[in-house]
């Protein structure tokens, strides 16, 4: 404990060997990289603590470095996208939507764009309303000029930006609603903040070691020396000062323990993850991002679970079928690069003919064999109950609007019923059962088993576990 401010160290090597590791796994989509410690056990970290408690600690050296973080550029499509994903929980699709109105009521520039470049009149409102507002110290001496990294790009427009740098969000609130404020907020200070000038952040880093030298501890810190284009940043960076430490003085711990990680497997796609992916890879462009997205759902080949996707039985099939039967087409560097040669077709810069003819005499091969693939069947899943009508096995099955229970008979049964999906949690108001339930779009929420005597529904089984602390607390 340091003037009345905890301050975490954290255990980095023993006897000069770092006690974390990184693993790489090769997956579809690239690699995935785990960081593991090298104490395996329960019994290891018990002695580690144990040895620790029974040691001095002492500071051994203390550094202060300070670095620079630049503004990144305006708004693309993508980045457009997964900002709204991760902010506000939006789809591509929904994100796209307002982004139209936005356009179309000239607010902002075109939205379906991979350029991240700005006009010169826009640079200089952008710096003149800088200075203004902000002072000129806020102003880098020079304009920023971004260049887009993607080797094709479709530039012919700018990047998303406000027609009118004095146009305010809280001004397209009272026009517009309150959704398309919030999207129009991120485009204005991303665009705005892309022409301020770096923010200044000062890193201290504290060693300490046990008078063994066994061990050796780590604490960081952080502060805003100046905020630069911060300022108008929602997600500024927060200030973790430590106090002052000086080498050679000796620690008092307040307490040492063991905090156990799981190694978790790599989460799921959301629309921000899904998009990004898609546009590191090639695949796709930026007017068709949403388009993907809505496809895979509608179809039903994913469904959104706790805002990610998840493959469904109907969407395992069907990529079991291609990776079996089209493998050269199922592969990403071949759609990429089949997107590149059409994006040079329309630059003009190949002859459509032997691009299509490329594709086409592989793919109808690979067609044809396919069309004598006797059609997969997603078998439907028993449950132990019975149908009222014929008392025959009822089972589970997978319709257009997503799973049911139905008569094993059927069609000479057409008994069917809703599926109800139970949680594990309990109600808040009246103590029924949380259950799994649908939007008419298909957007899974949860809700009270009770309905409609109960009208309890959050989002996410998240919103539950929060109250039910909160409560406790």
């Amino acid at each position: 404990n340091k003037e009345a401010k905890d301050v975490e160290f954290i255990l980095s090597e023993i006897d000069g060997k770092k006690i974390e590791k990184q693993e790489s796994f090769d997956l579809y989509d690239g690699k995935y990289i785990i960081t593991k410690t090298t104490i395996g056990t329960k019994q290891e970290a018990e002695k580690v603590v144990a040895d620790l408690n029974k040691t001095n600690i002492s500071v051994s050296d203390v550094s202060k470095k300070e670095s620079k973080r630049s503004p990144i550029p305006p708004s693309t499509t993508s980045t457009l996208q997964q900002e709204a994903s991760r902010r506000f929980g939006y789809s591509g699709k929904r994100t796209m939507s307002l982004a139209q109105k936005l356009y179309e009521e000239g607010f902002i520039t075109y939205h379906r764009t991979d350029s991240v470049a700005i006009s010169q009149s826009a640079i200089f409102a952008f710096r003149g309303f800088i200075e203004k507002e902000y002072g000129k110290n806020y102003l880098p001496e020079f304009a920023r000029f971004y260049k887009t990294k993607q080797k094709l790009a479709q530039e012919a427009h700018e990047a998303i930006r406000p027609t009118k740098v004095n146009s305010a969000p809280s001004a397209i609130a009272g026009q517009m609603g309150a959704d398309y404020a919030k999207l129009y907020d991120i485009i204005w200070r991303r665009a705005v903040s892309s022409q301020m000038a770096d923010a200044r952040i000062e890193s201290t880093l504290v060693i300490a070691e046990t008078d063994t030298k066994k061990y050796l501890l780590k604490a960081n810190g952080s502060a805003l020396v100046f905020d630069g284009f911060l300022k108008i940043n929602p997600q500024a960076l927060k200030d973790n000062i430590l106090p002052e430490f000086k080498a050679g003085e000796k620690l008092d711990p307040k307490k040492i323990e063991d905090k156990s990680h799981s190694t978790t497997s790599p989460p799921r796609y959301n629309d921000a993850s899904i998009i990004a992916t898609l546009e590191e890879k090639g695949i796709g462009r930026p007017s068709t991002y949403a388009s993907i997205i809505d496809t895979i759902t509608t179809r039903g080949y994913v469904e959104r679970e706790e805002g990610r996707f998840k493959p469904t039985s109907v969407g395992l099939a069907v990529n079991d079928f291609l990776v079996k039967n089209f493998s050269t087409i199922d592969d990403l560097p071949f759609t990429a690069e089949m997107e590149d040669m059409l994006d040079k077709v329309a630059q003009g810069e190949a002859e459509w003919q032997p691009v299509i003819k490329a594709f086409y005499t592989p793919f109808n091969a690979s067609l044809e064999k396919a069309e004598d693939t006797e059609r997969v069947k997603i078998e439907a899943e028993e449950i132990d109950e019975l149908c009222p009508l014929c008392s025959s096995k009822l089972v589970i099955r997978t319709g257009r609007f997503g799973k049911f229970i139905s008569c094993s008979t059927f069609p000479n049964c057409k008994f069917t019923k809703p599926l109800i999906e139970e949680t594990n949690f309990i109600c808040s108001k009246d103590g029924g059962k949380v259950i799994i339930k649908k939007t008419r779009k298909g957007k899974k929420f949860y809700g009270c088993g009770n309905y409609p005597k109960c009208d309890f529904a959050v989002w996410k089984l998240e919103d539950i576990k929060k109250e039910q602390s909160s409560r406790k607390a």
